[in-house]
């Protein structure tokens, strides 16, 4: 009994981990100018809170954020922002862009984590643009 039951969780696990990882977007986008602005009003999240999660529509014109309104450590909630997100996109479909103030989405030049793909609130928004457009996500057609 207990090896069935230990099957049974190591199951699960692994079908956790992978519908967990299929909700970051990957491929080519392209960002919107209003998506733009609105990714560098969640990055400028003002203390007490902190950015927690941004979604985009696969064409780049669609976007929602979520934050921690308390600087806590905020879990879950990825799928209701994706299905808002598509919702507010006229029903495009949506992926996680990014994850607190690091971009996620592998497009084939953005590594997807570390220092490279940070962003900061502090920047101006010239200096973001510019990161975007260099990671390959704005005014690069």
């Amino acid at each position: 009994m207990n090896k069935f039951l230990s099957v049974i969780v190591f199951g699960l696990l692994i079908i956790t981990n992978v519908n967990a990882g299929s909700k970051w977007g990957k491929g080519e986008l392209q960002l919107d100018d209003y998506v733009v602005e609105k990714l560098i009003e969640y990055l400028r999240t003002k203390p007490p809170g902190t950015p927690w999660q941004f979604a985009v529509s696969i064409d780049g014109r669609g976007y929602q954020y979520y934050y921690c309104p308390q600087g806590a450590d905020c879990g879950g909630g990825s799928g209701q922002i994706l299905e808002e997100c598509s919702k507010y996109s006229n029903g495009v479909e949506c992926s996680l862009f990014a994850s607190r103030r690091s971009i996620r989405w592998k497009n084939g030049i953005n590594p997807a984590k570390g220092k490279a793909s940070r962003l900061s609130g502090k920047w101006s928004d010239n200096e973001i643009k510019a990161k975007l457009t260099e990671l390959g996500f704005y005014k690069n057609r």
